[in-house]
């Protein structure tokens, strides 16, 4: 299979074919839904290379306006992404609290996402090519089932502080989605930037269930407090790939100083090309509302007064 398209990596890009070995022979995890995590996906040799990139490890800033502008001189700009404004200026109005920006209802954060546009280094250079490459995308369906029509998309991306996504399982035009931890910094995993693994509370599982067997439907974000975190992405040189489906529950919440270190990531997703539109029910239609109790008449309530009286009889 590998052979076959061999020919669509330059000589140097190769290097990074034990990737797709590590993708091909590693199981399953099933909880809290089915999915990939792989701990020392890069060799350390290459980590170490991403790592120390310039345009990676980005040097501590006093400001945010300083940082962004660091940024934007280090090739990245900052893209439409969920959770996410564009606008540099609506951002810094928000983190300095002279404006209080909508994200989402059920979301307190307002962040801005940042994708480097052009690759300086030689490692950066090779890794971009080989993440956009047709035999890395025919490993990722391969692994995941995945025999419709997709398109590919992928990047390295920082994100600032307040970026926030509340449990959400994505959408079902989305096919596949992976994240690669390149955190510079030697203490990432300490910091509160990780990406968060969920399952519904008992009361709110139904909603899963809809999900499960109504695919005339898309799906929505819910609220944190109905969800449980079963884990966290903590580990720098992990990756995390799944597709979505109507239990893939994740989100991010990140409370950190970014003018220290940025969390970054090699990210990616599928999308299917051939996903009609659909309705999508929002949060607040799945808030049940307890039915006023009906008025009974007198003949009605004699059979209750009969059980009432019959329960306190054993009970005593």
């Amino acid at each position: 299979m590998h052979e076959i398209q061999m020919s669509d990596l330059q000589s140097d890009v190769r290097q990074f074919t034990y990737l797709l070995e590590k993708i091909e022979s590693s199981d399953f995890c099933a909880e809290p839904f089915t999915h990939l995590e792989i701990s020392n996906f890069l060799s350390d040799e290459h980590f170490q290379a991403v790592i120390a990139s310039e345009q990676v490890q980005i040097s501590t800033s006093q400001t945010s306006v300083a940082l962004i502008d660091h940024l934007l001189d280090k090739g990245y700009e900052p893209i439409p992404f969920p959770g996410c404004t564009t606008s540099v200026q609506d951002y810094l109005n928000w983190i300095e609290g002279k404006v209080n920006h909508g994200n989402h209802e059920v979301c307190e954060g307002f962040g801005i996402t940042f994708r480097l546009q052009s690759p300086q280094s030689k490692i950066l250079r090779d890794l971009d090519i080989f993440f956009k490459s047709s035999i890395f995308k025919k490993q990722l369906e391969d692994k995941f089932g995945i025999t419709r029509p997709t398109t590919m998309e992928t990047g390295l991306q920082k994100y600032l502080h307040g970026y926030e996504i509340s449990p959400h399982p994505d959408v079902r035009k989305k096919a596949l989605t992976y994240m690669l931890n390149v955190n510079p910094s030697n203490r990432s995993e300490e910091l509160d930037i990780h990406t968060h693994y969920l399952k519904f509370k008992p009361k709110k599982q139904f909603i899963s269930e809809f999900w499960r067997y109504n695919d005339q439907y898309d799906r929505c974000w819910v609220p944190w407090e109905w969800c449980d975190t079963c884990k966290q992405q903590y580990l720098n040189n992990s990756i995390v790939l799944f597709s979505p489906s109507w239990d893939t529950l994740h989100a991010v919440k990140l409370n950190y100083n970014h003018l220290e270190t940025q969390r970054t990531q090699f990210y990616g997703n599928l999308w299917y090309d051939d996903c009609a539109f659909l309705s999508k029910p929002q949060y607040s239609d799945f808030i049940i509302q307890p039915s006023p109790k009906p008025q009974l008449t007198a003949k009605q309530s004699q059979p209750l007064a009969y059980i009432t009286k019959l329960f306190s009889y054993f009970k005593s």
